[in-house]
């Protein structure tokens, strides 16, 4: 049975029946991404600043990049959950802080300090999502448990002598990209339209990390964030 075929039958065992051929299931995914306080925090709030919203923290209009909710905490169609992933994302050099950006070797040796804070990242927070007032999905060290499955895996980089010298070690941190990595949910969870809903990475022992200082006061710029991947249900065109 396909994924598509199981979701149509979750339809029938939630309501009874449903009209053969009249429903289609469409892979789909909602996202939101939010930037991360450089001087770190106790929670981040996901699905709550829609497309056009401005992020509280980097202050910019968030758009198709960041979110494809186009509504507070509200899904536009019905939507089975089959996967969780969560991302953490430094930005690219250009989208930096200007000095950060004017840095010639920021995409390797400058931003080392950068990723060694966010690999602690990755052993901290709860991922909570919540429809209506009821918790749906609790995880815990969501971005080791649920990391994106996908993108580029950069790793450790070393220099090699030069002139005699080496190079400062350049590392970078990852998440896992192996799509077999991705947290599953098993049963699959089925939203409704219209259904509110919300999703918290909360930092209870202390807060999130605090990002260190690149070039003069800069500090890098650094979304996370929470896919829901699944299928949304759509009557057939």
């Amino acid at each position: 049975m396909t994924n598509s075929q199981k979701i149509l039958s979750q339809i029938d065992q939630k309501f009874g029946t449903s009209v053969a051929g009249k429903f289609e299931a469409i892979r789909f995914q909602y996202y939101d991404y939010v930037r991360l306080p450089v001087g770190g925090t106790n929670r981040l709030t996901f699905f709550s600043n829609p497309i056009g919203a401005v992020d509280p923290t980097s202050g910019l209009a968030k758009t198709l990049e960041e979110t494809n909710i186009r509504r507070s905490g509200e899904l536009d169609e019905r939507f089975a959950i089959m996967q969780v992933r969560t991302t953490i994302d430094v930005l690219p050099i250009k989208r930096q802080p200007a000095a950060i950006a004017a840095l010639t070797r920021a995409a390797v040796q400058d931003l080392t300090t950068t990723h060694q804070a966010l690999r602690n990242l990755n052993f901290q927070g709860v991922l909570s999502v919540n429809f209506g007032q009821k918790n749906f999905i609790q995880i815990e060290q969501p971005f080791q448990t649920c990391p994106p499955g996908y993108g580029p895996s950069i790793r450790t980089i070393s220099g090699s002598a030069a002139s005699g010298t080496f190079p400062p070690i350049s590392q970078y941190a990852t998440q896992s990209v192996d799509p077999r990595d991705v947290y599953i949910m098993d049963p699959s969870i089925f939203v409704e339209k219209g259904q509110t809903f919300g999703a918290t990475i909360d930092f209870y022992m202390n807060n999130s990390v605090t990002l260190p200082v690149v070039t003069g006061s800069d500090k890098a710029a650094v979304n996370i964030g929470v896919i829901l991947d699944g299928y949304v249900i759509r009557p057939v065109q």
